[in-house]
């Protein structure tokens, strides 16, 4: 069975709507260097009425293990059903999301919510624990003042999760605010359970210093991986993980194989816009990035897409080049 303690390479895929769906989740895996994924966060009241075969959101290929399915409820009641029918897709461990502060999550009772609620936190976490018999991980975010955030974290430890993750922002704070690392040390050298890392990791030199800083179990990665799929590559090889044989050298490769992906794994009418989403994140890596993204945006289908971003990147083949980057070795 997985076990929390020991996620290798210690890199975990973070939970992003619209974003972890199964085309991205097996590019990353072709890529290597992924320990943990996870499926995009998940509606508990909806995920009871998803059937394997008719779920986009919960596809899964072969390649994309350990998965973690990540929930998100506002009453106890909602989590019993929604791990029952999770169950069909046999993830290896769930996630019950503490931390995310979207308004409309928010507004429903969930997410960020629970953190002001310690009472009800105790009772959804054990609930939870009462229904996921594998591997049991809980999301959280940070709160000003310290005392209430190890309140938290000491209650969700006690209640039966395997492992914490810590985003080492608040849920008022914008990504552009630096992460507040100092609270994953500190809960790391608190709790007796693995803690991973979130919040200002960008390349493959940031897992390992936040690593170094804080102490940390592992470290979980968001718009980073989107941005440029290959980081996970990129810090596993710097942690001395085996790494699969290299089977891109351009970012162009990397961005046509996921428009090829999303049509195989999922052929669902939001495709393109998912491909559109991605490029959103994909297009920075590129001065003019502006120009491929506009350029997709405007795309009536998967493969006018792949041919316009084919297209720029044959304009800017210098950028458009992997080979310097310590994934290609």
């Amino acid at each position: 069975m997985f076990n929390t303690r020991r996620i290798f390479p210690p890199l975990v895929l973070a939970p992003m709507a619209g974003l972890t769906h199964v085309a991205l989740r097996r590019l990353l895996a072709e890529l290597g260097g992924v320990g943990l994924y996870y499926s995009e966060m998940l509606s508990a009241r909806a995920l009871r009425h998803e059937t394997p075969a008719g779920s986009s959101r919960l596809s899964r290929s072969g390649e994309d293990r350990p998965l973690c399915v990540q929930i998100f409820a506002s009453e106890p009641g909602q989590i019993g059903p929604a791990v029952e029918r999770g169950a069909a897709w046999s993830p290896e461990a769930w996630d019950l999301n503490f931390g995310c502060p979207a308004p409309g999550i928010v507004k429903q009772g969930a997410g960020a919510a629970l953190m002001q609620r310690p009472d009800l936190a105790r009772r959804m976490s054990a609930e939870m624990r009462r229904c996921v018999k594998g591997p049991l991980l809980f999301k959280i975010r940070v709160f000003e003042e310290r005392r209430r955030f190890f309140e938290l974290t000491d209650i969700l430890a006690g209640e039966g999760a395997d492992a914490l993750v810590v985003h080492a922002r608040n849920p008022g704070q914008k990504l552009g605010r630096p992460a507040r690392w100092e609270y994953i040390a500190e809960a790391s050298s608190r709790l007796s359970i693995p803690v991973i890392g979130n919040g200002d990791v960008r390349c493959g030199a940031d897992v390992v210093r936040m690593r170094e800083v804080t102490g940390c179990s592992g470290v979980m990665i968001g718009r980073a991986a989107v941005e440029r799929p290959w980081i996970f590559r990129e810090a596993a090889g710097l942690l001395g993980a085996p790494l699969p044989p290299l089977r891109y050298r351009r970012k162009s490769e990397v961005f046509l194989r996921l428009a090829e992906l999303l049509d195989e794994e999922l052929e669902h009418p939001r495709d393109l816009y998912r491909l559109k989403e991605f490029a959103g994140y994909f297009s920075r890596n590129f001065k003019f990035g502006h120009q491929l993204w506009k350029a997709v945006n405007n795309a009536g289908s998967l493969e006018e897409a792949a041919g316009k971003a084919e297209e720029f990147c044959g304009r800017h083949e210098e950028e458009d080049d992997l080979r310097e980057r310590s994934l290609v070795s």
